[in-house]
């Protein structure tokens, strides 16, 4: 995997702010963490591997900044970056992840270089360095993307609220299935993906963005959590789990539907609800444009639960759901 390409791309598909000139320094900073360390490996320059650090350092701390500027509202600006990774942490921004990466590069590389001024690096500390923060700044990045995502699709709903809530006045008072299913579907037929730059794919974490930031528009109501964990052992995340009371409701995202990909993904959404317990789940694959959509209910044998898929119309191959053994 080529990392500078990959943060790269998730600069790209981002709209325009103020937030884009940090996050391209960041980009630049970690570029040049690479050369430093391409320098190293070729002479014998032993400097080249601090020089790396030093550098990825400055990606962390600007990652930092531009992560506060998104996602907590505020001028990063004469801000001390101590006090920026306090807010962000105590008022719970971060998501467990990113929290964990931060954790792990700011105590195996950032602390002990900035406070050891007589501290070397070498080739294999300088590599394990660069390859930690371009996965801290890539996991950020996702979160960023995804909370500009909600932004505007909220504000996007927000501006049709009548309509949207005329439309859907008959889901109401319906159970959570079905009016999250109505939502859904009304979000299909009406809104329009996050733009993407050049020919750059919109991004799970846009995609996201956007039903979450339409589902607290539209539905108020209703709870919505994002990357949500769904097992104790920490290895199973919902695209969105949706609560409303007692009932709790998962989403799982598919850009594009595919005949190969769609068994695995039915089978994917009914290992949820095995291992979460939730009685229902809403599979959705997104159209590549808005339109209607078509619905398929099903019952998972040996749990009862409910999965509902949707699909663009016309576009669901004849496959059925199988049931849980």
């Amino acid at each position: 995997m080529d990392l500078v390409d990959t943060l790269r791309k998730k600069i790209v598909v981002l709209e325009e702010g103020d937030y884009i000139p940090g996050l391209k320094a960041v980009l630049l900073h970690i570029e040049t963490a690479f050369r430093h360390l391409s320098r190293g490996q070729e002479s014998d320059d032993d400097t080249a591997f601090t020089d790396a650090i030093y550098r990825t350092n400055q990606a962390f701390e600007g990652s930092v900044k531009e992560a506060y500027r998104v996602l907590a509202g505020q001028d990063p600006a004469k801000k001390r970056p101590y006090d920026i990774e306090n807010y962000l942490e105590q008022n719970n921004i971060f998501r467990s992840r990113v929290l964990s990466q931060l954790t792990i590069y700011r105590t195996e590389w950032r602390n002990p270089s900035a406070h050891d001024y007589k501290l070397d690096f070498d080739e294999s500390e300088a590599f394990l360095a660069i390859v930690s923060v371009s996965a801290f700044a890539c996991l950020l990045l996702d979160q960023i993307a995804e909370r500009l995502a909600y932004t505007r699709s909220q504000a996007e709903a927000e501006a049709q609220k009548a309509q949207l809530a005329a439309s859907l006045a008959r889901s109401m008072n319906a159970d959570l299935l079905a009016r999250v299913t109505d939502l859904l579907t009304q979000f299909c037929a009406i809104h329009m993906p996050p733009a993407a730059a050049s020919s750059n794919k919109v991004t799970e974490s846009q995609l996201i963005g956007a039903l979450h930031g339409f589902l607290a528009s539209a539905a108020p109501e209703l709870n919505v959590q994002t990357d949500a964990l769904l097992d104790a052992g920490r290895h199973f995340r919902a695209d969105l789990l949706v609560t409303r009371g007692g009932d709790r409701l998962i989403i799982e995202l598919k850009r594009r539907l595919m005949r190969q990909n769609y068994a695995n993904a039915v089978t994917q959404v009914e290992h949820y609800l095995l291992i979460s317990g939730v009685k229902s789940a809403v599979l959705l694959f997104l159209p590549d444009a808005p339109g209607e959509m078509e619905q398929l209910d099903s019952t998972v044998n040996g749990i009862d639960a409910r999965l509902v898929i949707l699909s663009p119309t016309g576009s669901n191959p004849s496959v059925k759901c199988r049931p849980q053994s």
